[in-house]
């Protein structure tokens, strides 16, 4: 009997030695036989999974497996496509290892219940085929949970306290194996993981991103419709604390390589989780980036009223709902589509912030996002050829509020890309050459609303401080072109940009116009400084002028830096009403001063004398100026001039005798007061501003040869 009992317990022993070799042999043929099943039986054996080999420890609940393979079976795939049945999209998964601890093997076997502690991917592969032939079938949710709803979908509940994927990859492509999507080095910590059947799957994606941390490496998104392509850089969601940060966004054409917008250290804070995922949008409270570069297509939309406006498209969300922005450090390009050998706007250091902001979709415009915004903007300095490749304008410092309703430009300047003696050399007839430069400018009451819906100017006020630098070489054959109509205040009118400036303040301007004259081969200048100027009522909008249709200056200025000249001009608004007034005087000052102008422009010299007064009172038109000039002088003396045999200018003595002669030293001389009238027809080749100065001149020069008509 012991002897039995001794057999009895050897046998049992060597039996349950046995069974346990047998079960350590065998349960992983069942697990994979069970998991091989049940992937062929839920897709229909369109797809079939293998693994190189596992390691099951039922009693801890640990299981590990080495090297799986999910992919498309090549018989049934080709079955469907010859019945055009195939689904949307294929899957060809590879993983180097799939670690589960905390496993109920049990519940894991019966299909009830799926849990574990903690659930380790490491280098997933996930290669996603679009199946559409022409053009690729969107990829919508449904498409993500395909096989959650044919493999593990007839799990009661699905659970696990963590589930980590290490440094994995997915590629979508289309059905000839062009690459549209990529996600490299995906990192992903998933925390309280709970499906069960009171979970439909419409949320699942919503529940299943909640209590996550994830971290992609590189995304590059599919080409879009309009012929760009995304990329982005160290993708960092935290959905716990509600930020999204991406460390770079890079937009380039899809026919080159140089990114188009290439932006820096993008975050987005108290972002709606479901809103992103689900729906594409975003919904946010402050949308922040540190700088990049950001290009713009300028669009001209067809509609009644032809507005010309910016507009927005995006690869990326649908439509996005931001309490805020600030933007840092961006690089602007402004570009035309329609004109690519037009030079692009460049706007450098341009910061924006916004509040309030609408909601932005695909194809908003500026005045649809930013009309009901509070926002600020400002700029480092741009800069752009004109069309005719002569001018660069360059504008820097620039601030924008359109809550205050300002805008500030510390300079604006227009500089001639050619010198003097290139710009002479490059013209074929006499014209002017502009230098200008536009300090401290200041707009104030700005309407924003008008500005970016009717493409209209539209301020109470603006002040700036002007220094104005114009040469013009007479050696040059006379402009053939007439000037007739081409008045400033003509030339505004016929502007098509509506502009209404209620008032325009000039402070402590100069202007200085530099003219070689025919004869004497020499330059000489004529300067006004300390310029102070208010211009009222400057509009080019009919419903304006018909309430006012006069636009009033009122200046003052230091004539060569002595005489003080003060007048006012009264210009029409009225289209075919070419009449204006032209009124003022100046000061005394030594006639002497004269001579840095009229001995190169004129051949002429002032010995001595002395100006008191000049007043002037001109009426013009197109053609013509009359009205009258009061010049008052004393001990006058002149010298008439030719030029050398040195180039040098020399007095013409006899002419200079008899010139002495016919001028009168004096006025008034004798008691008697000479006031010229002036009836000064116009050179139509000459400016608006030649009429007036040589109306000036006619009226002195008759005074001075004691003639009143």
């Amino acid at each position: 009997m012991k002897k039995f009992l001794k057999y009895l317990i050897i046998i049992l022993i060597l039996g349950g030695i046995g069974a346990y070799i047998f079960w350590q042999v065998k349960k992983k043929g069942l697990i994979k036989d069970n998991i091989t099943n049940a992937v062929k039986k839920g897709t229909d054996s369109l797809y079939t999974i293998s693994y190189d080999s596992s390691k099951i420890d039922e009693i801890n609940g640990n299981v590990s497996f080495y090297n799986i393979v999910l992919q498309t079976d090549s018989v049934k795939k080709n079955l469907l496509k010859q019945q055009d049945s195939l689904p949307n999209v294929l899957y060809n998964i590879t993983v180097k290892e799939i670690t589960a601890t905390g496993v109920d093997v049990a519940g894991l076997l019966k299909k009830e219940n799926l849990t574990a502690k903690k659930i380790l991917v490491n280098k997933p592969f996930i290669q996603i085929t679009n199946t559409g032939a022409d053009k690729p079938k969107p990829f919508t949710y449904n498409d993500t949970l395909e096989l959650y709803k044919q493999i593990i979908g007839r799990f009661e509940s699905i659970k696990a306290d963590t589930i980590q994927i290490i440094n994995g990859t997915v590629i979508i492509t289309n059905s000839e194996g062009k690459s549209l999507t990529t996600l490299e080095n995906i990192n992903i910590l998933l925390g309280n993981f709970l499906v069960d059947s009171t979970k439909d799957y419409q949320n699942v994606i919503s529940y299943f991103i909640k209590d996550v941390k994830l971290s992609i490496e590189n995304i590059q998104l599919p080409e879009s419709k309009n012929d760009t392509r995304v990329n982005m850089e160290k993708f960092i969601y935290d959905a716990k604390a509600r930020i999204l940060n991406i460390a770079s966004i890079q937009q380039y054409k899809t026919t080159g390589t140089e990114a188009i917008t290439d932006l820096k250290n993008i975050q987005v804070d108290n972002l709606n989780t479901d809103a992103f995922i689900l729906n594409r949008e975003l919904r946010a409270g402050m949308v922040t980036c540190a700088g990049g570069v950001v290009t713009i297509y300028k669009k001209n939309k067809v509609s009644k009223d032809k507005n010309r406006v910016i507009e927005f498209s995006s690869d990326m969300i649908d439509e996005a709902h931001i309490n805020g922005i600030n933007l840092q450090n961006i690089k602007l390009i402004v570009v035309n589509p329609l004109k690519p050998q037009q030079e692009a706007l460049v706007i450098n250091n341009v910061k924006f912030t916004a509040s309030k902001m609408a909601s932005v979709t695909e194809g908003s415009t500026v005045n649809e996002m930013i009309n009901s915004a509070d926002w600020e903007l400002s700029a480092g300095d741009f800069s752009v050829t004109t069309k005719d490749k002569i001018y660069r304008i360059i504008a820097n410092d620039i601030f924008i509020n359109n809550f205050q309703s300002v805008v500030k430009i510390k300079n604006v300047l227009i500089k001639p890309l050619l010198s003097e003696q290139a710009f002479v050399k490059n013209s074929r007839y006499q014209r002017d050459r502009f230098d200008l430069k536009f300090s401290n400018i200041v707009l104030n009451g700005i309407n924003f609303k008008k500005l970016i819906n009717d493409n209209s100017l539209e301020v109470d006020a603006v002040t700036l401080q002007p220094i104005i630098k114009i040469l013009n070489d007479r050696t040059l054959p006379p402009d053939p072109n007439s000037k007739v109509g081409k008045y400033p205040h003509q030339l505004f009118l016929k502007m098509k940009f509506p502009v209404l400036i209620k008032k325009l303040q000039v402070n402590n301007g100069s202007i200085a116009y530099k003219e070689r004259a025919v004869k004497s081969k020499q330059t000489g200048t004529v300067f006004f400084s300390n310029v102070n100027a208010t211009i009222s009522n400057l509009t080019n909008i009919s419903e304006k002028i018909k309430n006012n249709p006069v636009c009033i200056l009122n200046a003052n200025a230091l004539f060569l830096g002595k005489g003080r000249l003060t007048t006012t001009w009264r210009l029409p608004l009225i289209a075919g009403n070419k009449n204006f007034t032209a009124t003022g005087s100046m000061s005394e000052m030594n006639a002497i001063v004269l001579n840095q102008i009229i001995e190169p422009l004129a051949m002429a010299s002032i010995e001595e004398g002395q100006i008191n007064k000049l007043e002037f009172n001109l009426n013009g038109n197109d053609y013509n100026s009359t009205g009258s000039v009061l010049f008052l002088y004393n001990n006058l003396s002149i010298k008439v001039l030719k030029m050398g045999d040195d180039n040098k200018l020399t007095t013409k003595d006899g002419v200079t005798f008899f010139a002495n002669v016919l001028v009168k030293n004096d006025n008034p001389r004798r008691g008697e007061t000479y006031k010229s009238e002036v009836d000064y027809k116009r050179d139509i080749y000459k400016s608006f501003f030649n009429l007036l100065w040589k109306s000036i001149f006619e009226g002195a020069k008759k005074t001075a040869l004691g003639k009143k008509n």
